[in-house]
């Protein structure tokens, strides 16, 4: 082959190689128009200021307690007198009136009282009668002086001796309207049927027919019934010797059963007990709550809540509020788009919002949106 040959040869295929690398070229003409990767770009969030402002705290104290019956709308039924039961009327969970006849009694200590009214009575119409005659007889000088004397102290004597033998009469349970039929010697009976005083629910029984019971024989007698009034319940709390101070009669109570956490009972601290319980070194918090539906069970464990106060907070909302290296603070305006970071203090959180300490007052504005960007720009 020529040199000529080989030359041309060379140059066909350089003009082909070259028209194989010209696509390649394409991707670098492809390239986005500056126009448009501005578009895509990520815009700036505006940057909103705000003042701190004042809220309202409130502050509680969280303890355990437990409930039991309210002591002034309790009554416990003990025997008034010595005897044999008869009866037995009422059973625990009845709702009774005041007057309900709740057991009958068979006792010879009643007809002993009655038998003492009788005799107090004709005691007293006998001396009555007595004095009568010896005025009438002073009156003509049939007599002395002096018996007239000895008849108004016999007449005074018997007159303190029916008062009583009705008073006796009285706290067996015996009605002042039955004082004549026995005066009279017309009701002799030995039973004796004893009522509630006042109205509530049967909750405790001791008594069964036949039954002796006795009375006097103790200081403290066994309770034959006891009824209470359910409309209230009384929660004691433990509180503990340090928070004590924070307590006082009228703050408002809140109770919580375990089993329904959702369910509120209200009610108002009405005593401070003056002891301190050696054992647990709790001071016993009463509290009055209507029991509401009779949910509260007297030596319930409940949830309690005293309210011990409310107190002003400085706060701002939770996103002004950045942390870095363990320093907590916030973005102040000092000017137009001018801002410093201002280290806080923090307290409790508040719906949404933080407690500020210390660091701000209530005249600066702080940053509550767009500090993002701004947190490297600000000193």
């Amino acid at each position: 082959m020529t040199r000529v040959a080989v030359l041309a040869v060379l140059g066909l295929i350089a003009a082909t190689t070259g028209c194989g690398e010209r696509p390649s070229q394409g991707p670098a003409s492809a390239a986005p128009k500056p126009e448009a990767r501005a578009a895509d770009s990520p815009t700036p969030t505006a940057v909103t200021t705000v003042a701190p402002e004042y809220r309202t705290r409130h502050s509680a104290l969280e303890t355990s307690g437990k409930v039991t019956f309210n002591e002034e709308g309790l009554v416990r039924i003990n025997a008034t007198v010595t005897g044999r039961v008869l009866e037995v009327l009422a059973k625990p969970g009845d709702v009774v009136e005041s007057g309900h006849r709740l057991l009958v009694v068979d006792s010879s200590d009643l007809g002993l009282a009655k038998t003492d009214y009788a005799k107090a009575v004709a005691d007293v119409e006998r001396s009555e009668a007595a004095l009568k005659l010896a005025r009438e007889l002073f009156e003509v000088r049939a007599i002395a002086a002096k018996e007239i004397r000895d008849a108004e102290s016999e007449y005074r004597r018997t007159t303190a001796e029916r008062e009583r033998a009705s008073s006796r009469l009285r706290t067996l349970g015996v009605r002042t309207d039955q004082f004549a039929d026995i005066a009279a010697r017309k009701d002799a009976t030995t039973t004796l049927v004893i009522t509630a005083p006042r109205g509530g629910v049967v909750v405790e029984r001791n008594v069964t027919p036949g039954q002796v019971v006795a009375y006097g024989q103790s200081d403290t007698p066994a309770s034959l019934f006891v009824i209470a009034d359910l409309a209230t319940m009384w929660v004691l709390a433990d509180v503990y010797e340090p928070d004590v101070p924070n307590v006082k009669p009228g703050q408002a109570m809140t109770v919580r059963l375990p089993c329904c956490p959702n369910e509120r009972y209200e009610g108002h601290v009405a005593y401070i007990s003056d002891s301190v319980d050696r054992e647990t070194r709790t001071v016993k918090v009463r509290g009055a709550v209507p029991n509401r539906g009779r949910s509260l069970k007297a030596e319930m464990f409940v949830k309690v809540s005293i309210a011990t106060g409310s107190t002003r907070a400085l706060t701002v909302p939770q996103s002004a509020v950045h942390r870095e290296n363990g320093t907590t603070f916030v973005l102040v305006a000092t000017g137009q788009e001018a801002y410093e970071r201002r280290p806080v203090t923090l307290g409790s959180d508040l719906d949404g919002a933080v407690e500020v300490q210390r660091g701000l007052t209530s005249a600066d504005r702080v940053v509550s949106q767009g500090s993002i960007l701004l947190k490297k720009s600000a000193k």
